[in-house]
């Protein structure tokens, strides 16, 4: 492998001569063999692997191109020789988690509060809270707020109706992160 760091012939070059990969890393064009994958047989798994990685690539690059201030702000996150487009490709490949669905504070009436914890690589775009009343009927839905501290984790649902038939119901919450991933996590409202 090769490592040019300010050589103006190869500067700003990028892909395959022949044998030959050049790659733009941070100011620095790294050049190295290319690999000859003709004979190699993928395992399933791996040809899995090889169509996510293609769809999410896809994708990301996509949501920068369309999305500038997204980008801004996965090149701060970025260290060392990553760019916005390798922060942005790990986030996606590693969607958000919900820690904890707490409802001890909704006994049915409005202004009862809900409370999620939701973590993610980088930053949450957001969370929805839905409750359902014991017949599975939709009551009420929206967006939960996040506590005031900043990437506090913790996002807070005040509910807006009123909600007779709360016990057996349930409170479906829904995470998205800023690449589009969304987990969603159901808790049944059991009244204790």
């Amino acid at each position: 492998m090769a490592i040019a760091n300010d050589n103006v012939i190869t500067r700003m070059l990028h892909g395959r001569i022949g044998n030959v990969i050049f790659r733009r890393i941070g100011k620095k064009t790294i050049a190295s063999k290319a690999h000859d994958y003709s004979k190699h047989k993928w395992t399933k798994a791996q040809i899995e692997n090889r169509k996510r990685f293609g769809k999410a690539s896809l994708k990301v690059n996509k949501k920068l191109r369309d999305d500038p201030e997204l980008k801004n702000k996965y090149k701060k996150l970025a260290k060392g020789n990553q760019n916005a487009n390798n922060v942005a490709m790990s986030d996606y490949l590693k969607p958000p988690e919900i820690t904890e669905i707490n409802v001890k504070n909704y006994k049915g009436q409005k202004g009862n509060t809900i409370r999620v914890g939701a973590k993610d690589k980088y930053f949450i775009a957001g969370v929805i809270v839905m409750i359902l009343n014991a017949q599975g009927i939709e009551i009420e839905s929206g967006m939960a707020v996040e506590m005031p501290f900043s990437g506090s984790g913790v996002w807070v649902y005040k509910s807006m109706e009123d909600n007779p038939c709360w016990k057996g119901g349930r409170v479906v919450v829904r995470v998205a992160d800023s690449p589009g991933n969304v987990v969603t996590g159901v808790l049944a409202l059991d009244g204790t």
